[in-house]
This record gives structure tokens, sequence and C-alpha cells, in this order.
């Protein structure tokens, strides 16, 4: 019996944990030379503990001839944690080959979690075409995860493709939308947000928010200052510390009003916060007011701008 066998073998049988992790272990140890023998067990492990631990090998090992074995492992194994270790195995041996297996995977597997560990192996490989042909599948969670991934990737040019779904009837394809316009940054998704923030959902107004505070020009700005008049309390918080994120000095004066108005006590004091991010020498005198007259939580963030930010003491 050659050595990867007898390991095999070993590796099924024992009831010892610590000896089970030392055949793994010597298995991926000896490379290529072990891997028919765990793509065997794989595919044909009697145990799903087997099963599983023989992906786990075969992607520390990275062999590229493991890729088939994992990909009809994680399209046809029944337990989905197998398939999951698959998923994450052929992310880690990074073949293109794997793409089409992933894609079906996303596609057609019961398991939620099966699903999502194939789109991150997927981002992961950088398969922006597979990514991009799943924005239009009728799922609306395969959407979403396609979004996400490109948006993770950072691919600015899906940029109009994903824009198409700030459209789509499903609510959280919408807001991961809105959260793609923020992971790529760039200007050119400014009038984009700008769609987004009349969106019916608050969820998708918020993310679009904080969207608006990663790419940080002037014209976010004044998309988030609009926003401090939104109806739900969570955009309008979303919008004071946007403000902040953004620091543009423009939102000065909006961000005094609100921190001695009859806002919510928590907006204005995230306000006071924002008047700190923003970094205006300006903010020095509402803030040591606030500090003196407004209520509690409000003085405290008054309190770490001016100490933390503009060295005043207190």
């Amino acid at each position: 019996m050659d050595k990867a066998r007898e390991l095999i073998e070993l590796l099924g049988k024992s009831d010892d944990y610590f000896e089970r992790q030392k055949a793994a272990w010597t298995l991926v140890n000896l490379g290529e030379a072990s891997v028919e023998q765990t793509a065997k067990a794989l595919e044909c492990g009697e145990f799903s503990d087997l099963r599983y631990k023989s992906a786990w090998i075969l992607g520390k090992i990275g062999s590229h001839s493991a890729v088939e074995p994992l990909s009809r492992a994680l399209l046809n194994d029944p337990d989905y944690v197998v398939r999951e270790w698959c998923a994450a195995a052929l992310e880690a041996i990074k073949s293109q080959e794997a793409v089409p297996a992933l894609v079906l995977a996303m596609k057609r597997d019961s398991s939620k979690d099966v699903r999502l560990r194939a789109a991150v192996a997927l981002r992961k490989l950088g398969a922006t075409e597979a990514l991009r042909d799943l924005l239009s599948y009728g799922d609306p969670e395969i959407r979403g995860m396609a979004v996400t991934g490109l948006a993770k990737i950072g691919h600015r040019e899906s940029l109009q493709d994903v824009a198409r779904l700030l459209q789509d009837e499903d609510t959280e394809v919408r807001r991961r939308t809105a959260e793609f316009m923020g992971e790529v940054a760039c200007n050119e998704a400014i009038s984009l947000l700008a769609e987004a923030l009349q969106d019916k959902e608050s969820a998708v107004r918020c993310e679009s928010l904080k969207s608006l505070g990663k790419i940080k020009a002037e014209e976010a700005c004044d998309l988030a200052m609009k926003a401090l008049q939104d109806p739900e309390w969570q955009v309008r918080y979303t919008a004071v510390t946007t403000l902040g994120e953004i620091g543009h000095n423009k939102a000065l004066d909006a961000l005094v009003d609100i921190m001695f108005g009859g806002e919510d006590e928590e907006i204005r004091a995230w306000a006071a916060w924002s008047l700190g991010e923003i970094s205006d020498a300006r903010a020095i005198e509402p803030l040591q007011r606030a500090y003196k007259t407004c209520p509690t939580e409000v003085m405290k963030k008054a309190k770490d701008s001016l100490v933390e930010v503009f060295k005043v003491e207190i």
C-alpha cells in the first residue's frame, strides 16, 4: 500500500482527532503524490468527514489536477458542508477552470452557505465576466451576490451594467447596487447615487449616503445635505454622519443648526461629531456652546470634537 493510500485509510477510520490531523497534514506535505488518492476519497468516501477533509487537503496542495474532481464534488456531493469546502478549495487553487462549476453552484445549490461560498470564490478568482453575466439572472439573491462580487473586486468597468439594477424589483439588490457605487468610489457614480436617494426604501437611501461618504466630492456633500430633510430618522442620521465622512466645510452651518435644533438627541450628537470631522476652526465656538448648553449626548460629542480634533482644553 502506498503512503498516500495508507494515510487516507487512517484519515477515514481513526477516532483520534490528532491522529487524523497529522495524517491530513502529511498528505498536504506529500503534495502532488497524494492528489490522486485524496481525490478518490473526496468522490467515493463513505463518510462526509473524510470527504470534506479531502477537499481541504486538495485546496492546501493547490494542484490544478484537483480542479476537476473538486468541481464534480461541488456539484454532486449530498452534504452541503463538503460542497462548501470544495468551493473554498477551488478558490485556493486559483484556476479559471473552476469558474463554470462555481457559477453552476451559485445558480442551483440548495444551500445558501454553498451559494455564498461559490460567489466569494468567483470574486477571489477575479471572474468579472461570470459575475457580470449573473447580474441578469432570475434569482434576486444571485443578482445581489454578483453585484457585491464586482464591488469587492472594485470593477469600475461594470458601473453601467450594475447601475441598471437601481431599478431592480428587489430592495436588497438595489441596496447592494448603491453600495457598489461607494466601492468603486468614482465621480461618475454621483449622479447614479442621486437617483438612488429617491428610492422608496430607506435602506437603499441610507446605503447611497454611505457611498457618498466614500466619494467625498463637493457634489456628494450637496446630496447628503438634501437628505437631512428625509422623513426617515435612519436616513437623516446617516446623512449627518456622511457629512462628517465627506469632510466638506460647506456643511458646517447645516450641522450647527442640527446640533442646536429640535432633532433627536442622537442625531444632534452626531452633528457635533461631524463638525469635528470637518475640522474647520469656525466650528469651535458653536461646539463650545453646545458643550455648555446641550443635552448630555450632544455635550459628550462636542467635547470629543473640541479635545480630539481642535485640541481645545475643557
